[in-house]
């Protein structure tokens, strides 16, 4: 009886897994592509259906290209969570090679979900015929016109013209517009059920660009049926959005920024316990900085490219050293020598001049909040990080993951200090906003995004298993050494190398090794040792 259980369990459990109940793939997948026959330097979109038949809700989807003749030009956006039971249609804009020939376009989608797991498995493939002589669809012409350049907050009208060139009438399905991040449509004409045989109807939808530097593709999406086949057609068109907050009205910046306008015109720098220790009023007139901060800026096209500039200027113009004598950023522009905070602190002003929302962020041990000064500036897609000290200017996330912000985490989680933006109305002693959560909130995931981005698609799921393996504080010791990375290159070059096992192993080895040590203000000598640079 015993023998004859042995026999019936391994056998039971091939069962199981052959009809597919133990591993169950997470969803459905559907690739297509929009045509197949393509001019040189063309576009062609890939659409990627997902419907989620798993257990947990989906969070990112990632195409990887296995033929580098093409090129993404634009993905899409994944939903932040795409519920068991629900789908989403993806659409991925593609550049074709140069060279004309038949091509074979070979797809992988790798997908996410909420345990932070990837899960592969799902392939395309397409064979793409790249000639000189490419027309377009002989069924269904789908067009898109409006300007190839918008303000800011501009509203303007795009239209959409569907001509049906077949002799028989077809049925319209629906039409999706995708546009660039942050645009809205005010209003849109409706879509009608059908169009005649050789009709054409024309579609307006007014939108409104964002406060915020945009450049990127706006598609239509027409899906149509003849007879009882569905089909669907895609158009894409560039477009450009610029933002120049200097050249706006104080409406305006009302409604660009709404409740960060007031760092914009605050009078004061630093709090009064700066104003204190360094016996110096930190105020400054915005007028008379303002001519010389537009000089400086040229033809910017956002906060950014106009901050990027003027950090660009003070490193021409100033040397740096320790030693602070003043506040106020007039004074300051006539020194020849410039402690970082005096380099911040005119940073800060000079964009403030502009009319860009910006700010002096510091450490605080209770006592003293000079510490460890940066500059952070406000934009539509959140606040960014001017360190003049480490020579480093970027986006929130990008300072997270910066070698800089290790050492800085440390000291916040384990000698309770805290960050904080000066917001001093008074110069009535410490004046200043935790804004502590602002940086370390969610930092595994924000550091993922960030490492994950600078991978090749192909070498994700591998991070995943990776951090998958460790435990938590393992896990974001990990993502502070990747992120550490110099460039992307070597990056993709170690991650490529070394097995998901050997990273492992050196990352718990590592933080064995460092966890009780104070870590050093610059963390790339920790991805040197883990890359195998120094011994």
């Amino acid at each position: 009886m015993k023998m004859r259980k042995a026999i019936l369990i391994p056998l039971l459990i091939l069962i199981v897994v052959a009809s597919g109940c133990l591993f169950k793939p997470p969803a459905e997948v559907r690739f297509s592509v929009d045509r197949t026959v393509v001019a040189p330097d063309g576009t062609l979109h890939v659409i990627v259906f997902v419907n989620n038949t798993g257990k947990v809700g989906l969070t990112g989807a990632t195409l990887v290209l296995g033929d580098e003749d093409f090129q993404i030009l634009q993905e899409p956006k994944f939903p932040d969570v795409l519920p068991v039971g629900q789908s989403v249609q993806l659409v991925w804009i593609l550049k074709a090679p140069t060279i004309p020939g038949h091509y074979n376009l070979k797809l992988s989608l790798e997908l996410t979900d909420e345990l932070k797991r990837s899960w592969t498995g799902f392939y395309g493939q397409f064979r793409v015929f790249v000639s000189t002589g490419a027309t377009p669809s002989d069924e269904i012409g789908l067009g898109i016109s409006g300007p190839e350049t918008l303000r800011g907050g501009e509203t303007s009208t795009i239209t959409v013209t569907v001509k049906n060139k077949l002799e028989a009438p077809i049925d319209l399905v629906d039409i999706r517009l995708d546009l660039l991040d942050g645009m809205k449509v005010l209003s849109a004409d409706a879509l009608p059920e059908s169009i005649s045989e050789n009709g054409k109807i024309v579609l307006r939808y007014t939108v409104k660009a964002p406060y915020a530097y945009r450049k990127g593709y706006i598609s239509a999406m027409l899906r149509y049926r003849i007879g009882g086949s569905e089909k669907s057609v895609i158009e894409s068109v560039p477009l450009e959005v610029t933002w120049r907050p200097w050249n706006a009205d104080s409406g305006t910046l009302k409604d660009a920024y709404e409740l960060k306008y007031h760092w914009i015109t605050d009078g004061y720098l630093v709090d009064g316990y700066w104003s204190e220790r360094y016996n110096s009023t930190p105020s400054f007139n915005r007028g008379e900085l303002r001519n010389l901060t537009l000089g400086i800026i040229g033809n910017a096209s956002s906060e950014p490219g106009a901050a990027k500039a003027i950090y660009d200027w003070i490193m021409r113009t100033y040397s740096f050293g320790d030693t602070t004598s003043t506040l106020e950023p007039d004074k300051i522009l006539l020194q020849d020598r410039l402690s970082y905070a005096e380099g911040q602190i005119l940073m800060t002003a000079m964009l403030r001049s502009i009319d860009i929302p910006a700010r002096i962020v510091t450490l605080y041990n209770g006592t003293d909040c000079t510490r460890r000064p940066v500059t952070e500036f406000y934009t539509a897609d959140g606040w960014y990080i001017v360190d003049i000290e480490h020579g480093l200017i970027g986006s929130l996330e990008e300072y997270l993951a910066s070698p800089y912000f290790p050492r800085l985490y440390q000291i916040i989680t384990e000698n309770g200090y805290r960050m904080v933006a000066q917001s001093p109305t008074e110069l009535s002693g410490h004046e200043h906003v935790d804004v502590t959560g602002d940086f370390i909130a969610n930092i595994e995931d924000r550091l993922i995004s960030v490492v994950s981005g600078r991978l090749k698609p192909e070498l994700r799921s591998k991070l995943m298993m990776l951090v998958n393996n460790l435990n938590e504080n393992e896990r974001l010791y990990a993502l502070f050494i990747l992120s550490s990375a110099p460039s992307d290159d070597e990056l993709n070059l170690v991650v490529e190398k070394y097995s998901v096992g050997k990273m492992e192993q050196s990352i718990k080895a590592m933080y064995e090794f460092y966890r009780d040590m104070e870590w050093s203000d610059d963390f790339t000598r920790y991805w040197k040792i883990f890359a195998g640079d120094v011994g």
